[in-house]
């Protein structure tokens, strides 16, 4: 058994092919041009043209009225990284374009998700004639028809699950799965798609290589949103993080460095998406989860070095500590709950007035992640609750809650992350529901922890030839995995703890020719059973291990088994 206790299950045995051969061949890559397509994408050439998204000339046509009329334009976003980062892209671009822009971004607890009929009200007060959401709206067509009866046109931009009744009196609607979108490619995160209304919007704006530079200084906003927001990393959204991180090295925008020092990031050195999914992006989501994500927006907004930002980013840094301490002792909570619950429940439910709201979603990802099992978590607020799923991939639970959706006061969200509010009254009929629907879906299916590796390898085979190309590869993240490896009957040697508090491992692996250099993170508690007789496999990645000038081949340890 791996130290990890998972089932490991390697994905190609052939022995006729290179490891190189069968990398590419997991993921599809048999086509030479298509690889080479892959390999070597363009930002320039490899972005689809954004007139091909439904509804997209309808809402640069409008758009472009408002600036010339000098109508007050509004952009709404959603109080997550994906909507802040897609809130700034508009934002800027809007006053490139000179318009007369203000934004909103509603408050978690105060205001809950989404348009809500209190902010159209308002800005039709304002004489507000145009608005345009950032990462919601689908989902609010009551309120988007209100806005139409009270002369305010709105253009959503959004990514979540289309629902049953579609916003159709919104003036247009930019959302690639919507009914009759050909748009190219689906997966678009909120962010992703603000930018292309930006891409849209600055066509005639600016002309050639000004316009690339403009567009290329959104990047690294635009990549803040689909990582966060764990868009799938493959075409649009692959050259969208690999081009905005090489942006994000030498940002245009203050607020952004000032994060980056914040965070302990050095530009210097190569940035890959655990800068944002580990570092920045937690601290941006640290505003909307307990505190204001104006915040946030507010800092990504400077476009001029400001001292007002190194505030700001100080601010980021204590309420992300804050918000890191309460995770951790809810989650503890939580895992202590889950423990004593009926192992036969197919789903997770639990509720408690301690866990904060802007929690929730990180609570029931550590039970997803820890018991492969969905997970219902609530903040109970005495007369109704809110409540943040999450699912592996065998469970939908958009259709679970629409199942249910008599039961709840609202809900929205994706396959394997959505939010709810809840009348107390209707909890124990909810709870109920829920775990008879789930052990209705998943009664044939076996909970199980599984590794997949992409192949074996052999020591000749590691080496600069298989790392240089496993770096063309990159980013990878969700869709695009990072390639793993099996090492097998190797034995560790030079095994030692390291790292600020030790709770990492470095050591060698014995080979017939070399040693080869491993680092294992989070794992210094199995220095013992490394340093005992007797060989190990290893599941691992391969990654460049630079130092005082100096570059070498590294493994990156994920598991092991004695």
């Amino acid at each position: 058994m791996s130290i990890l206790g998972k089932s490991w299950q390697l994905k190609n045995t052939d022995s006729n092919k290179t490891a190189v051969q069968k990398v590419m061949e997991n993921r599809g890559l048999t086509d030479a041009t298509f690889t080479q397509s892959f390999l070597k994408d363009s930002y320039k050439k490899g972005l689809h043209n954004p007139f091909l998204m439904k509804d997209m000339d309808k809402a640069v046509e409008r758009i472009q009225k408002a600036v010339k009329d000098g109508e007050r334009i509004m952009v709404f976003g959603d109080y997550d990284v994906d909507g802040i980062s897609g809130t700034a892209i508009l934002v800027h671009t809007f006053k490139i374009l000179g318009a007369k822009v203000s934004y909103r971004l509603p408050h978690r607890v105060e205001d809950g998700y989404g348009l809500s009929e209190k902010f159209i009200r308002e800005f039709a007060e304002l004489k507000v004639g145009l608005v345009i959401t950032v990462d919601c709206g689908v989902s609010c067509a009551s309120q988007i028809s209100l806005a139409k009866d009270l002369g305010v046109d709105v253009i959503v931009t959004d990514h979540h699950t289309v629902p049953e009744i579609f916003p159709d009196k919104a003036f247009a609607v930019l959302h690639t799965l919507q009914p009759g979108c050909n748009y190219p490619f689906k997966g678009l995160t909120g962010a992703g798609v603000a930018y292309k209304l930006a891409c849209a919007l600055l066509h005639d704006t600016f002309k050639g290589e000004e316009r690339e530079n403009y567009l290329y200084s959104l990047l690294d906003l635009a990549s803040l949103g689909t990582v966060a927001d764990l868009g799938p990393l493959v075409d649009e959204n692959r050259i969208i993080v690999k081009y905005g991180l090489e942006a994000l090295q030498r940002t245009r925008w203050p607020g952004l460095n000032y994060l980056k020092e914040m965070a302990g990031i050095d530009s210097s050195s190569k940035l890959d998406i655990s800068v944002i999914g580990f570092r920045l992006g937690p601290r941006i989501n640290a505003a909307g989860r307990i505190d204001s994500p104006y915040y946030a927006l507010q800092l990504l907004l400077y476009d001029e070095p400001n001292e007002k930002g190194k505030v700001i980013a100080e601010h980021l840094e204590k309420l992300n500590q804050r918000r890191q301490i309460m995770v951790a002792e809810a989650i503890e909570e939580a895992l202590e709950s889950r423990d004593k619950a009926d192992l036969s429940e197919k789903v997770f439910v639990a509720w408690s007035p301690g866990w904060h709201v802007g929690i929730l979603g990180l609570i029931a990802s550590k039970i997803v992640e820890k018991y492969q099992q969905p997970a219902v978590i609530m903040q109970d607020f005495g007369e109704y609750l809110v409540g943040s799923a999450r699912s592996p991939e065998s469970f939908n639970l958009v259709d679970a809650l629409t199942a249910h959706g008599n039961i709840l006061e609202n809900f929205g969200g994706h396959a394997q992350a959505a939010g709810f509010n809840l009348r107390k009254e209707n909890l124990p009929e909810f709870a109920h529901a829920m775990k008879t629907y789930a052990k209705e879906k998943l009664k044939d299916q076996e909970i199980k922890q599984e590794l997949t590796i992409d192949c074996e390898l052999n020591e000749e085979d590691i080496n600069e030839n298989l790392l240089t190309l496993l770096e063309q590869m990159e980013p990878f993240g969700i869709g695009n995995e990072q390639p793993r490896f099996l090492l097998k009957g190797l034995e560790p040697v030079d095994v030692k703890r390291v790292g600020k508090d030790q709770q990492h491992l470095h050591f060698r692996l014995q080979g017939k020719r070399k040693r080869i250099p491993v680092i294992a993170f989070k794992l210094g508690h199995h220095e013992s059973l490394l340093k005992s007789p007797g060989n190990i496999n290893l599941v691992c990645s391969l990654v460049r291990n630079e130092w005082k000038g100096m570059t070498q081949v590294q493994l990156r340890a994920i598991d092991f088994a004695k």
